[in-house]
């Protein structure tokens, strides 16, 4: 039996692939210039859950195995940036399958609500930092640095 090639079939599979890639929250371009550039620091983006409520903003964020201290949260007027770093991978195995985020992170978000940084709450606790951003009505201007409990 003779592989015959059928140019149109091979470009809905690659497109069909190439949308499942784009769609995986692991493939980022930062990761892919990390994974080709061993010796270049890259900071991936931190995926976060945002909500809010008449009187706050409540941000959560995964973060398996960080330590308070590992945390940097920064508020700047409306702009909230979470910035930090995985632990690095274990340098004595050969790994089967690695997944887990390594490496530095750093997310800003733009709130678009005036935010009282010097009444925010931070809390990591399981691996999932949560902070709590009260709502005011006029805006500060003085930056505010957030240390989670």
């Amino acid at each position: 039996m003779r592989w015959k090639f059928d140019p149109f079939l091979n470009c809905a599979a690659v497109r069909e692939a190439l949308a499942r890639l784009m769609h995986d929250p692991r493939f980022t371009p930062a990761r892919v210039v990390q994974a080709l550039r061993r010796d270049t620091v890259v900071e991936t983006p931190l995926m976060v859950d945002v909500h809010t409520t008449a009187d706050e903003i409540v941000v959560q964020a995964s973060l398996p195995g960080l330590k308070p201290k590992d945390v940097e949260i920064k508020l700047e007027r409306e702009r909230l940036t979470i910035r930090g770093k995985f632990p690095a991978p274990m340098t004595n195995v050969a790994y089967v399958l690695q997944e887990r985020q390594t490496g530095y992170f750093c997310r800003m978000l733009a709130l678009n609500v005036p935010v009282d940084g010097t009444r925010a709450e931070a809390r990591l606790v399981d691996g999932v930092l949560t902070l709590v951003l009260p709502k005011v009505q006029e805006p500060q201007t003085r930056v505010t640095y957030v240390r989670p409990k």
